[in-house]
């Protein structure tokens, strides 16, 4: 009977996985087809990086037939530094270590570990599990374990190697990034942001004087201090600003169909009324009337018009005329903003300070430095801050309760992890179906369906399940880093990926794994208590046909998924169907590129790799599919990286997020050498002395791992985040060297022979560029302060729109307009309208092919290095580190053109009532649909990249 029973599960286990196999290869099989017929026509999903940025920032375009894919082999994977920044390069050579670490355990496990396997031995087992661990039963083969304890030493070493290999060379080419002059040159290199500052503290001066260590010197001093009144206000009037221009775009869009319907019923008139004698219909076009609001209300009567409650959620509260009422608030709201800002009163201090320094060098010292001599003041500084990553509702709470956020964010997902083991653990007890049909009789209508219903239940639904249940917890865990007062929204994506991990490892795995154990062992737990542990144990290896099938399910059908891009592909025609109903909306589905979230893709592809290492020589079949996996991931996103992907600069973290999943494949191989240990001890019963060795073999290398892995992060942590001194010196002492050849200087000229930060002339140079800076910013203070630091609201007749606060600075000081595009979502705008079309017909009947020729250009371009007097540093907004609501000015209203010419008509009312508006730049057509070709009109726009 029992000969049978294992018979029969190891068939029904090898047919599931077949099932799984062929599902997920046939859906890979479409998806790429798809993709390939798509790519051709949809270049706004599938390649907007040759079109959309600056031409220095576009990617070669890859050929539209088969071609693309030894185009894209041969496209070196290091530009993606110069076009999405080191995150992405780190997160691409992730995954190639992936593939070089699982090829040589595919090769060892399949020449070794296979054949001590299934080679002379006479079992129940049939299909996967006559090539797994579970095969080797009789004691007399105990032995054939050894096999497996030597390629596990072998292929731990193996990871250990590699691991130390790639952090080698990571650390090199993160601080190459950082004194990079890209970087360096950035004001967010050279910003520290440091919470729970003291009171005593709390001034300009102090801060200086505290700072005054620092190499260089300080540059700029802000402190964030409580302006809740003009917050509230700013954040009315920005919801009302939204709301406005929405309830616009639908009173418009009412007005042109009401017209259009209009035009066709006295159509319909005139050619029953009006044909010639010789029956040929006269056309008769209805005229446009003068553009009134009179006109205006016929079209759209007040019926028509959109209309909300101002209560809680507008659900309750009076109905009121949603423009009407948006444009008496906003007006309001603007007076008083105007008020509040003329008569600024800034309330207590929050704590939170931004300190630029002069040098990059002078920001990591002090980053580095111990600040305050009490507990709980002045702990927490962080280097790299920008202000498009700052969460300023994350800056006002003191060191106490940010603590406490930080135990109860955590205590909340320990909480998250139970909760969530009960779904999971039926998931993992639906994969062995078979088990619970021997047992439960009322089960066993499912186990008898036709073929292939019972695969299909068992090997392509659960890992489906799994997939979808895992896809809901980021949007949990992002709310848990945002309620632990985390105050930069990349530090909440790292968080993210912690808390990620750590879920997708006890849920993802150990839940499973235990849940599948439990079912496949409870006929013989019910037979023969005594024995549960033994049993339990015996079948947890067997928990890995799951883990096969999901391995297939991810790297087959999800590696295809993220090439397709189904998700953007779907969300992107109902955006612009549903959701492009205004312009600003149609802007960011037309021209705004999507970015990674490496916090959230990272953790899955860690996960695989962890069941990889677990699974590698109890079921070596699992590497092979690992291998696959990951070859099919990296060229999936390889061609996202550089033809679709835009990372936003303020999401940067100089590939930070490398280190962390490195350390994740760890956890792997402590999970992997526990479980033989387990396993060996369990054994003891059938071979005591031979299973206690290898048992205790097994705890000697887990020790080995520890002792490694903290090595490596003893060796390389103080490394890792900031920049080495030795760097730093050596880079400033060749600018320092450099300028003195230049004015031909002798050793004692100026009395200082050796670079000195703190000597009298470095002292000396630090003044004048303080001196020149005020008095540049001084030069154009009006355009900076108050209504005159406002974001312009140009008119469709203005030629040259006014300069923004940006370009004034960049022509007082000499220096380009501050960021880089590569990280400013909203400059990846194309061209004018005319381009646009251009492109878009273009598109239609298939780009010209162009013989593609990898970018030949160095990781990084030479390092200029900076001394204090830089002229091309980019010195930053003067307001950077105020909160927006002590100077950002109304949003503009921007309104769509139309052909009957309302859209004047309601710009014109804006204005009137005290609202900021235009119509520059988009238009909505006669069906309703809003285009645009441009950036929106408070947003500075050079008429194209191009141009």
């Amino acid at each position: 009977m029992s000969l049978d029973r294992d018979k029969a599960l190891s068939s029904g286990t090898t047919s599931n996985f077949l099932t799984a196999l062929v599902v997920n290869g046939a859906l890979l099989g479409a998806e790429v087809v798809a993709f390939l017929i798509l790519k051709q026509k949809l270049w706004r999903i599938y390649s907007p990086r040759t079109t959309l940025p600056p031409p220095d920032k576009r990617a070669p375009e890859f050929p539209s037939d088969w071609r693309w894919l030894p185009a894209l082999m041969r496209y070196p994977a290091e530009d993606i530094i110069h076009k999405n920044g080191l995150d992405a390069y780190m997160f691409l050579r992730y995954i190639k270590l992936l593939i070089w670490v699982f090829l040589v355990f595919t090769i060892l496990t399949f020449l070794v570990i296979i054949p001590a396997d299934a080679v002379g031995i006479t079992s129940a087992a049939q299909g996967l599990e006559k090539i797994s661990w579970t095969n080797i039963i009789e004691p007399r083969d105990q032995d054939r374990f050894s096999a497996h304890i030597v390629v596990v030493y072998l292929l731990t070493f193996f990871v250990i190697w590699m691991i130390r290999r790639e952090m080698n060379y990571f650390v090199h080419l993160r601080h190459q990034f950082l004194i990079s002059h890209s970087h360096s040159r950035l004001a967010q290199a050279r910003t520290v942001l440091i919470t729970s500052v003291p009171d005593e503290l709390a001034n300009e001066h102090d801060l200086r004087t505290f700072a005054s260590f620092v190499p260089g010197g300080v540059d700029r001093v802000w402190l964030y201090r409580g302006t809740k009144s003009l917050n509230e206000l700013f954040e009315r009037r920005q919801q009302a600003c939204e709301q406005l221009e929405a309830a616009e775009a639908v009173l418009l869009r009412n007005a042109i169909l009401a017209w259009r319907k209009k035009v066709k019923l006295h159509m319909k008139a005139m050619k029953r009324r009006s044909k010639d004698e010789e029956g040929h219909f006269v056309s008769t076009e209805l005229a446009v009337p003068p553009i009134t609001r009179e006109f205006l209300d016929e079209l759209a009567p007040p019926t028509k018009r959109p209309h909300h409650r101002t209560g809680l959620l507008g659900m309750i509260g009076p109905k009121v005329d949603t423009i009407d009422w948006c444009k008496q608030e906003i007006a309001e709201l603007n007076k008083s903003l105007k008020e509040g800002r003329e008569h600024i009163v800034k309330g207590k201090f929050l704590g939170s300070a931004f300190i630029r320094c002069n040098l990059q060098i002078g920001a990591h010292v002090l980053a580095q430095c111990v600040s305050y001599h009490e507990p709980l003041k002045m702990y927490s500084k962080w280097m790299e801050a920008n202000p498009k990553d700052i969460v300023w509702h994350n800056l006002d709470d003191g060191a106490l309760e940010m603590r406490w956020r930080y135990v109860t964010s955590w205590a909340a997902t320990i909480g998250l992890i139970i909760v969530w083991a009960f779904p999971v653990g039926f998931i993992g007890t639906l994969s062995n179906l078979d088990d619970l049909c021997l047992k439960f009789h009322w089960l066993q209508w499912l186990c008898d369906a036709p073929a292939p219903v019972p695969g299909i239940i068992q090997g392509v639904l659960p890992p489906a399940l799994l997939a979808s249940l895992f896809a809901l917890l980021p949007f949990i865990l992002r709310g848990l880093a945002w309620y632990e007062c985390i105050p930069r929204y990349s530090l909440i994506a790292v968080s993210v990926y912690k808390r990620y991990y750590f879920l997708l490892l006890i849920h993802g795995f150990l839940i499973v794994t235990l849940s599948t154990g439990i079912t496949r062992a409870i006929q013989s737990i019910v037979e023969n208590p005594t024995k549960t542990v033994q049993e339990l144990a015996a079948q947890l290896p067997g928990a890995s046909v799951f883990f096969l099938t999901y391995m297939v399910s991810q790297g087959l059908a999800g590696a295809g998924a993220a090439l397709l891009q189904l998700a953007p592909l779907v969300f992107h025609f109902i955006r612009k169907w549903f959701l492009g109903r205004t312009p600003r909306q149609a802007y960011g589905v037309t021209f705004l590129m999507p970015n990674a979230d490496f916090g959230v893709v990272l953790p899955r592809l860690s996960l695989l790799a962890t069941i990889g290492f677990a699974y590698s020589v109890m079921s070596p079949l699992i590497n092979l599919l690992a291998l696959i996996s990951y070859i099919m991931y990296y060229f999936a996103w390889k061609f996202l990286l550089s033809q679709v992907i835009d990372q936003p600069d303020e999401m940067e973290t100089g590939g930070l997020y490398f280190p962390m999943a490195i350390n994740n494949l760890f956890a792997g191989l402590y999970i992997e050498q526990i479980c033989l240990a387990c396993l060996f001890f369990l054994k003891t019963s059938q071979s005591t002395s031979t299973a206690i060795a290898q048992a205790a073999v097994m705890l000697v290398l887990l020790g080995i791992t520890a002792l490694s892995q903290l090595f490596i992060n003893y060796s390389y942590n103080p490394i890792i985040k900031y920049l080495p001194m030795s760097l730093a010196t050596q880079k400033i002492a060749k600018r320092f060297e450099k300028r003195k050849k230049e004015k031909h200087e002798t050793a004692d000229s100026d009395g200082d022979s050796d670079l000195d930060l703190f000597s009298r002339s470095t002292l000396r140079s630090v003044r004048r560029r303080i001196k020149k800076t005020t008095e540049k910013l001084g030069n154009v203070g009006s355009s900076l302060m108050g209504e005159s630091s406002s974001q312009h609201c140009y008119s469709e007749e203005e030629q040259d729109p006014p300069k923004t606060s940006e370009d004034t600075i960049a022509e007082a000081t000499g220096m380009t307009a501050p960021g880089l595009y590569k990280m400013k979502s909203f400059d990846t705008i194309a061209s004018h309208s005319s381009k646009v079309s251009k492109v878009s017909k273009k598109s239609k009947n298939s780009k010209k092919e162009k013989k593609y020729k990898p970018p030949k250009r160095p990781v990084f371009e030479p390092a200029t290095p900076a001394l204090l007097d830089e002229e091309d540093e980019e010195d930053g907004d003067v307001h950077a580190f105020d909160h927006p609501s002590t100077y950002v000015e109304q949003p503009c209203i921007w309104i769509p053109k139309d052909h009957l010419g309302l859209s004047g008509l309601l710009v014109a009312e804006l204005e009137d009532a005290g609202v900021k508006a235009s119509n520059l730049g988009a238009e909505m057509k006669e069906d309703g649909i809003v285009e645009v070709s441009r950036s929106p009109p408070d947003e500075e726009w050079t008429g194209g990249h191009d141009a």
